[in-house]
């Protein structure tokens, strides 16, 4: 398919970061057309992975956030009402959190947006060119664990 602009003429790190700002564009657009523009600026991930049954501890270290920076999205989703303890998980853990119906919605309204710029995605390069875009993108993310093991 024809691009407006030849994917050769930029550097790969300036078309990731570019291409990364289209889904949190379409989010941001999304959530506040929802009424949901106080969720955190890095709460859409965390609300989306909670969804699908994360938990707190495995998403923040995902996430690659400092514990000022956990301290600081939790409060915000605590105090925006997204998620609240979940004493059936373990009344002792200050980390078992779950959605509340509006951290729900907001999870829902994330995924129809990232479903949105998938299918947009799709009309644009077809399924063969996106197969290859995620295997490179995997690459990359194993480039950048051996990475990181090479520092320890």
């Amino acid at each position: 398919m024809e691009h407006s602009t030849s994917p050769d003429e930029f550097p790969v790190t300036t078309l990731l970061r570019k291409a990364r700002d289209t889904y949190g564009l379409a989010i941001r657009i999304r959530l506040s057309a929802e009424g949901l523009s106080d969720l955190p600026k890095k709460g859409p991930y965390f609300v989306g992975g909670l969804a699908n049954g994360a938990g707190t501890e495995s998403l923040t270290k995902e996430m690659g956030l400092s514990n000022r920076q956990v301290e600081k999205l939790l409060e915000g989703l605590l105090k925006g009402e997204f998620i609240e303890s979940d004493d059936a998980l373990d009344a002792q853990n200050p980390l078992a959190l779950k959605l509340t119906a509006k951290g729900l919605h907001a999870a829902r309204v994330v995924a129809e947006a990232i479903s949105h710029v998938n299918h947009e995605l799709a009309l644009l390069v077809g399924p063969e060119e996106i197969a290859g875009f995620r295997s490179t993108l995997a690459a990359l993310r194993e480039i950048r664990e051996r990475t990181e093991d090479s520092l320890h």
